[in-house]
């Protein structure tokens, strides 16, 4: 699968489902929308997805958990529903279901589930997910744990995958990984050029659209990047991470790309305030 935040949501088209669809995707999450369960099938056929949402009646939420549980077992799959009791989540546990969440559930909780679910399906970077004695031979070996290298242009993983920042994440993750215990609040980053006369950005709206585009764009690269939302305050980098600001590995990130994307940054946090 191409891309492991994409999400097929299947729910009613009212309020409350427009806000978690909206939420998922202000924090990343590639999330199509689907009103009955041919649609599901039909886009799923289509174009598969590794994590699936289904909110309707229990019959449905079961006859869809058993049809897409037989199609693909790694699939992730959480189920929305009014449980009146424990029988029946776990009956719908034992259909396929991976999660159980009641109706009211919030944005932030099912990015959380479908996140867990991400990490069970693809490992933390670092981890051996291999399966025989030469599953790994022709890998690079792992290192000790994160790097932040080419004076913090590019982001380095435990398995050595690459990835080259922008201007705006290159200072987010930077200041990140200085900071006590490796927290930092929305209100204490400042981008290069974001100030009072920026047409109305706020600080939060800019990080959070960036991380999300920083997220999109390593998942895009297999890598998952343990960057943890701190709830009402900020960001924290939950892995051991180094400073290696003057090791050099070519990624094919300009710095004119940077400005650019910088700008792209700018002008989605501008849209969606």
């Amino acid at each position: 699968m191409n891309n492991t935040l994409d999400v097929i949501f299947l729910g009613n088209d009212d309020a409350r489902h427009a806000r978690l669809v909206e939420s998922l995707s202000h924090l990343g999450f590639n999330v199509r929308r689907c009103h009955d369960l041919v649609d599901v099938y039909d886009r799923y056929s289509r174009r598969p997805s590794p994590l699936v949402v289904l909110e309707a009646p229990l019959t449905d939420v079961h006859n869809a958990a058993v049809r897409l549980r037989a199609i693909d077992r790694s699939l992730g799959i959480v189920a929305i529903a009014p449980f009146t009791d424990s029988e029946s989540r776990i009956r719908t546990l034992l259909c396929g279901a991976d999660a159980c969440l009641p109706p009211d559930v919030t944005g932030l909780e099912l990015a959380a589930v479908l996140q867990a679910l991400v990490r069970r399906a693809v490992g933390l970077d670092g981890m051996d997910t291999g399966s025989g004695a030469d599953s790994g031979a022709a890998e690079e070996p792992a290192q000790d744990g994160w790097r932040l290298a080419n004076k913090g242009w590019t982001l380095i993983s435990p398995k050595g995958r690459t990835l080259g920042l922008t201007t705006g994440e290159r200072d987010f993750l930077s200041r990140l990984v200085k900071s006590p215990d490796r927290k930092i609040s929305r209100d204490a980053f400042l981008a290069d050029g974001a100030d009072e006369a920026d047409s109305g950005i706020t600080r939060r709206r800019f990080v959070d659209v960036m991380i999300s585009r920083l997220r999109r764009k390593a998942a895009a690269n297999q890598m998952t990047l343990p960057i943890r939302a701190v709830h009402g305050w900020g960001y924290m980098f939950a892995a051991d991470i180094t400073l290696d600001l003057d090791y050099r590995v070519s990624t094919p990130t300009t710095r004119a790309d940077s400005q650019q994307a910088w700008r792209n940054e700018e002008a989605d946090a501008n849209a969606s305030a």
